[in-house]
């Protein structure tokens, strides 16, 4: 996991802890913390030059690698360079490194309007930071595209309660999601994706899926009785059963968490 002191990365951390199916989760960081004390949770301290190189004997036997790691709204103050770095450079050499280790699956959260052809910066730098984990070419990546983040430190809390009163005006792509709602469809979605990928149900072929606001919401709280009814099974988040690497597995609920 690469960004998990943030807002949406420690969401992510907190359900990986509550999921029985995941064992470990390794978080990345660039200086020790505190924030998650459980036993589940390996912290591995890097220098982000050599992100490479050090998360690698680390990410030996991992299945599933998250990055929601980026610099947002900050990027207006900031030097070109050291935001390609923060944005493209960092979250590819963590996917190298995941992938070499023996990921099979890979979510990373990039932005609504991400376009390297794009006349905007962020959004062409962005859309670069998609084309630099693709290149990683995991079995499956998923690239999960937020407009507005709700819920986190750098958002009026106020705008949760206007922003979605205007979503009728806008294309879906451009709807706020909460940053709750965003860790939840990261984590199934990237779940879902491996089982396939065990069970032999998935492409032979590397396999990138875009998911903007649409895409996403099935995984929403309150799309959890429409994706159970899709997957026709009893648990709210789709009970998915499968057997890896020789071992039942079952995707616990975590909609009390929600």
């Amino acid at each position: 996991m690469l960004g998990a002191t943030g807002n949406v990365g420690g969401r992510i951390v907190q359900l990986l802890i509550k999921n029985r199916l995941c064992k470990k989760v390794v978080v990345v960081t660039r200086r020790k913390t505190e924030a998650f004390a459980d036993p589940k949770v390996f912290e591995v301290v890097v220098d982000m030059d050599r992100l490479e190189e050090e998360v690698a004997p680390f990410a030996q036997g991992v299945d599933i690698a998250l990055a929601a790691f980026g610099v947002g709204k900050g990027s207006a103050k900031m030097p070109e360079e050291e935001v390609r770095k923060i944005e493209i450079a960092y979250p590819q050499a963590f996917c190298r490194a995941a992938k070499a280790g023996g990921a099979h699956v890979c979510g990373v959260m990039t932005a609504a309007g991400a376009d390297p052809e794009a006349g905007m910066k962020y959004a062409k730098i962005i859309g670069e930071k998609e084309k630099a984990v693709e290149s990683v070419q995991f079995e499956f990546l998923g690239l999960y595209r937020p407009a507005m983040i709700l819920g986190n430190s750098n958002t009026p809390g106020i705008l949760g309660y206007v922003v979605p009163l205007l979503h009728w005006a806008m294309l879906s792509k451009y709807h706020s999601i909460h940053k709750n709602d965003l860790a939840r469809a990261m984590v199934a979605q990237s779940e879902q994706a491996f089982f396939a990928i065990a069970e032999g149900n998935a492409p032979k072929a590397a396999n990138v899926k875009i998911l903007e606001y649409k895409e996403m919401e099935p995984f929403f709280v309150k799309g959890l009785e429409q994706l159970q009814a899709s997957l026709g099974s009893e648990n709210p988040l789709g009970r998915v059963v499968g057997k890896p690497r020789g071992d039942n597995l079952r995707f616990e609920s975590e909609k009390s968490a929600s």
